[in-house]
């Protein structure tokens, strides 16, 4: 916990502990509003260094978000983007069910990111209210419930990562469906950074098979790779190169499950320069060399 002058700044790992759950994924989690210790929530302003996704089951409450006031109560969506600061005012009535992450976390859904600006409603220069109908309220609690069910899996069920990726996927989608109807195409406002990292991740998935390297993209962009870098890491928390590593990782995975592709096929495919070095790369990143990960089940 981080106090910035009279405002406190939570990670994601501190508002898990204040459910009192151990961490069972990194940088996500799901939480019901009786979770959460009522007296942190309400009592001063806070930030956040991830988003939090608030559905609103019951009852009502006053919040103000970066000194904007929201009323909400049952079926109100919110949308409270990294370093939003934001407080409880006066008496909490309400109950909720909550999806917090980091940018990072997106990366998990291999990110269809030619689609990247389907998510720019989580712009923090965008409204994050929206009042729902009571089907598309209905329909995005049981999304919800179903992520703080797969959030809730013992440790050691073989595919729970898998699930609970594949339903953020869907939570995700269901979201931008929603902002769609509701703000349309054309009107959300992107800071410059926002704009910078959506191009950089747009561009991503069309030239990380050839080109690695963050002079290559922040050329294709018009700015400097110290300023690439700068922006991608401050509002990801990753590098350019750990993107673009991610990237070709989630790739290999995908034609390393090709059985009619050898080994030497992906490296050219992905154009290492030979078997060796991309069989070391691969390891580096996974523990495991292609032909390990192939036998795996």
């Amino acid at each position: 916990m981080k106090n910035t002058g009279s405002i406190t700044s939570l990670s994601i790992d501190e508002l898990i502990a204040d459910t009192g759950r151990t961490k069972l994924v990194n940088n996500f989690h799901v939480f019901r509003s009786e979770e959460l210790n009522k007296e942190k929530r309400t009592s001063k302003p806070v930030r956040f260094d991830h988003f939090i996704v608030i559905l609103a089951t019951e009852g009502s409450s006053h919040i103000r978000l970066n000194l904007t006031d929201h009323f909400i109560q049952k079926n109100s969506l919110l949308i409270i983007s990294p370093n939003v600061i934001h407080e409880f005012v006066g008496e909490t009535n309400s109950a909720f069910i909550g999806v917090g992450f980091i940018p990072e976390f997106f990366s998990h859904l291999g990110l269809n990111m030619k689609q990247a600006d389907t998510f720019t409603f989580f712009s923090s220069q965008n409204d994050p209210y929206f009042s729902l109908t009571n089907q598309e309220a209905a329909t995005l609690s049981q999304i919800m419930l179903l992520l703080y069910e797969k959030d809730h899996i013992e440790t050691d069920h073989p595919f729970k990562e898998e699930m609970l990726h594949h339903a953020f996927g869907l939570f995700i989608f269901e979201l931008a469906a929603i902002a769609r109807k509701y703000r349309g195409d054309n009107n959300f406002k992107l800071t410059r950074k926002e704009d910078i990292m959506l191009s950089f991740l747009k561009v991503l998935p069309i030239h990380f098979k050839e080109e690695r390297s963050v002079q290559f993209y922040a050329n294709l962009l018009f700015i400097t790779p110290k300023h690439l870098t700068k922006t991608v890491k401050e509002l990801t928390h990753k590098t350019c190169g750990e993107w673009i590593d991610d990237m070709v990782i989630m790739e290999a995975k995908v034609l390393l499950n090709d059985a009619a592709l050898s080994v030497a096929n992906v490296a050219g495919q992905l154009h290492f320069s030979d078997q060796f070095f991309f069989s070391k790369f691969f390891k580096r990143y996974t523990g495991l060399t292609p032909t390990e990960f192939r036998t795996n089940p």
